[in-house]
């Protein structure tokens, strides 16, 4: 990717360009006042990628007790594959070491398939459910 990018914490500044990518990803998109809550929120950790200061993804990841969970990530349609979902993944597991965590935890469709295989790149599996 010739254009620098960024990992960065999500601010309110960001909100609008996550509601577009987060409506645009998801069937049952978070509301604003979900994403504004998750700031506030001593468990929750929301990171952008940013590439000449344009939102181009997002992670929500919550820490409680020795584990993470990944609440949501997802990336502009205009920046797939080009390794912004990597960038993020690659951060939260840097900051899951950092802190001692023993265990991530991640929802996906069967029917993601590329999610599916990001996540196995990064050695997460299905355990079923």
């Amino acid at each position: 990717m010739s254009e620098p990018l960024t990992v960065v914490k999500m601010t309110e500044k960001d909100l609008p360009e996550v509601l577009a990518i987060e409506q645009a990803s998801f069937p049952m998109p978070f509301s604003e006042n979900m994403f504004r809550t998750e700031l506030l929120l001593d468990v929750a950790s929301l990171w952008v990628v940013k590439i000449e200061e344009r939102v181009a993804g997002y992670l929500d990841y919550w820490k409680v007790a020795d584990e993470m969970h990944v609440i949501t990530i997802a990336v502009h349609q205009e920046f797939k594959r080009k390794n912004i979902a990597s960038k993020l993944l690659e951060h939260m597991i840097h900051d899951a070491r950092h802190r001692k965590v023993s265990f991530i935890s991640l929802d996906v469709r069967v029917s993601n398939t590329p999610a599916l295989h990001l996540y196995n790149k990064y050695g997460f599996s299905a355990d079923g459910g």
